[in-house]
């Protein structure tokens, strides 16, 4: 059988085993799961009975063909390097890892390689997965992940040089949309007398009500901008202030942000 083993047991592995598991794409008996900390596979055994479960590394890496890498960029070389010696090539690694690129993992293992880059949304069945296949992926393998991960969501492929724009988007983003939502709702409350978690619910409702309008209608934000703020209104107003100081903003920020994507796993 070919079963699919996930290194690591956080939040981004229990994500993966819940979403594999309860969409139904893998069953119970297809799935192999190891953790550092033997609190975190009890904790993997009792949320999923009958699942696979390995003491090490090693084990896992015997069992599966297909094979997740879910542990912290800083310690995937380490993972690679000890699991390598006991595979054939024949395994396809999966690696979450942000700032490690194909060639360094494919530097160790002979053998199929592809990115990963999930999004915490995808807990809820929402976002965008980003995936980076590497040379060695042939057509099988590659649909093969690809269809494991459009099991929570949607499936982007990308290539090696827009992951790191690509992430700050789908990955990172959804906790910078968090951040600007928390700014409106506290800016409106601290001007306009709303008690603060009224303004929150508020903000979070209306956030979620535009996305879901700018995808089904297929408007652009643009679009949705000129339909809200008339001449002289209340929403041009706003528009106003945050087109003139937003983009300086958000230029530092992204900036900021890839510096530190190319840091990350070093």
């Amino acid at each position: 059988m070919d079963y699919v083993g996930i290194i690591g047991y956080g939040h981004m592995g229990s994500m993966l085993v819940d979403g594999f598991l309860s969409s139904g794409v893998l069953g119970i008996d297809e799935v192999v799961v190891t953790a550092r900390s033997r609190e975190s596979r009890d904790a993997c055994a009792a949320a999923w009975p009958g699942i696979g479960i390995t003491g090490t590394n090693t084990d896992l890496a015997r069992r599966c063909r297909t094979i997740v890498l879910a542990v912290r960029p800083q310690e995937t070389m380490e993972v690679l390097r000890e699991i390598v010696p006991v595979m054939d090539g024949g395994e396809h690694i999966v690696s979450l890892a942000a700032g490690i690129g194909l060639a360094e993992i494919e530097g160790i293992f002979s053998g199929a390689v592809t990115r990963a880059v999930p999004t915490i949304t995808s807990a809820a069945g929402q976002g965008t997965t980003l995936i980076c296949h590497g040379g060695r992926v042939g057509k099988q393998d590659a649909l093969r992940v690809e269809g494991l991960f459009a099991s929570i969501g949607n499936v982007m492929p990308v290539r090696e040089e827009e992951l790191p724009a690509a992430t700050i988007l789908s990955s990172c983003g959804p906790g910078l949309l968090a951040a600007i939502i928390e700014e409106l709702a506290g800016a409106t409350a601290r001007a306009g007398g709303l008690a603060p978690d009224r303004a929150l619910a508020l903000a979070v409702e209306t956030a979620a009500a535009t996305t879901t309008y700018l995808r089904e209608t297929g408007e652009t934000p643009g679009d949705l901008v000129g339909r809200v703020a008339t001449t002289g209104g209340v929403t041009e107003a706003g528009a106003r202030v945050l087109r003139e100081q937003l983009p300086g903003a958000f230029d530092e920020m992204v900036a900021a942000m890839l510096e530190r994507y190319g840091a990350v796993g070093k």
